[in-house]
């Protein structure tokens, strides 16, 4: 099939990146970007989707069942900021924020919970879409409890 707006190149595709928070802070992993030999620390869920709309809770859904392993929580993903990443050849990226209870409610190998401070201060140390999005992350880890109220 060719590619056109109604089926883009994958490497066009929308990005759902979701971001889990918890105790004012940003649950990240290691993760290897194309053509980086050191792992970059990141966001632990990011799918490549064909067809998204933000306001699709069955999609966002979807996507947190896959990681349903690693995520021992009820909690919703909540849209934040969608945005273009240079990062990845311009494709629209969705943010969302998964408010955790408790840190343990999740677990990927090599997870940790940060700072949006840590993310600045130690910028090599993160993949380019965090170093973007660690302010609006911050904020949003600072407000997680309200998520719940």
């Amino acid at each position: 099939m060719k590619n056109s707006k109604i089926n883009p190149p994958s490497d066009k595709m929308p990005i759902v990146r979701i971001a889990p928070v918890c105790n004012g802070k940003i649950y990240v992993v290691p993760r290897r970007p194309d053509g980086v030999k050191t792992p970059r620390l990141d966001l632990p869920i990011e799918e490549r989707v064909e067809h998204f709309s933000p306001n699709s809770e069955k999609s966002i859904r979807k996507i947190k069942e896959k990681y349903h392993l690693h995520l021992h929580t009820s909690a919703t993903p909540r849209f934040s900021v969608q945005y273009k990443s240079e990062a990845h050849n311009g494709s629209t990226v969705y943010l969302y924020i998964l408010p955790l209870k408790s840190e343990d409610e999740i677990h990927f190998h090599e997870g940790e919970f940060v700072s949006s401070e840590d993310i600045a201060e130690n910028a090599t140390l993160y993949s380019k879409n965090l170093q973007k999005e660690g302010d609006l992350l911050g904020m949003a880890a600072e407000l997680w409890e309200e998520f719940y109220e």
